[in-house]
């Protein structure tokens, strides 16, 4: 998200970039490079080389169905979104209102609800790896590459969502009427100036929501494929 955002022709942008867009973060039209050429801007020489050692991964235990577990994980997964998104509503509550607003105060409470979101979804990522690995070969190899694309794309990962607090400061500095009249700030938000942040706070709730999604995707990849292993085996 440090460069502007592009999705190919005729495909629609995730969730999170299309908020981003409408947020005033640019959403470039150009095609994204291919996916060989972006995973090599990313790895290095020993990544490259951890990779390979994944690739060519055996476990050395002899598996046992771990089924039960990837359901627990799953019930585990849908409780803990339900009372992150629950969570997240609640942005700005907490907050007391005054008649100069602090944005770095709102800043503070949105970052404390995304530090949330990483560790929950890190959380799940590494519970389902770890029996994946005690289940059979196949299923540790694929935990074993999910972790080397995992560390691999860490610092860039973070990079990119970083950039959304920047969105989101640009966003109130836009929606807030401190420097404008309250008839031009009206004619440029559409909005009337005692709703100006209400509307900020459900944009950034909007924003922390999709992020959460996109967060988990790793989680519900790595859970589909226990399912599908699970119901392959005789």
């Amino acid at each position: 998200m440090t460069q502007s955002p592009s999705h190919s022709a005729g495909v629609s942008p995730p969730r999170l970039l299309q908020l981003l867009a409408q947020s005033g973060a640019p959403l470039a039209d150009g095609p994204l490079p291919c996916c060989g050429e972006r995973l090599g801007r990313l790895f290095g020489l020993s990544d490259t080389l951890v990779l390979d050692s994944a690739i060519a991964f055996r476990t050395r235990h002899p598996g046992m169905n771990q089924g039960p577990t990837f359901k627990r994980i799953i019930q585990e997964l849908a409780t803990t979104r339900t009372a992150l998104v629950r969570k997240i509503s609640t942005y700005g509550d907490d907050i007391e209102p005054t008649n100069n607003v602090d944005f770095e105060l709102y800043l503070n409470s949105w970052l404390t609800l995304q530090r949330r979101v990483v560790g929950a979804s890190r959380q799940l990522r590494d519970k389902t790896r770890k029996a994946m690995k005690e289940h059979n070969q196949n299923l540790a190899r694929l935990a074993e590459l999910d972790s080397t694309f995992d560390h691999a794309m860490t610092g860039y990962t973070s990079q990119c969502f970083s950039h959304i607090s920047k969105v989101l400061e640009q966003r109130f500095q836009a929606l807030s009427p401190a420097e404008q009249t309250t008839s031009d700030h009206s004619l440029e938000t559409g909005i009337a100036p005692d709703d100006w942040l209400h509307r900020y706070c459900e944009e950034a709730q909007n924003l922390l929501l999709a992020e959460l999604d996109v967060r988990l995707e790793p989680v519900l990849g790595l859970l589909e494929a226990c399912h599908n292993e699970v119901m392959d085996s005789p």
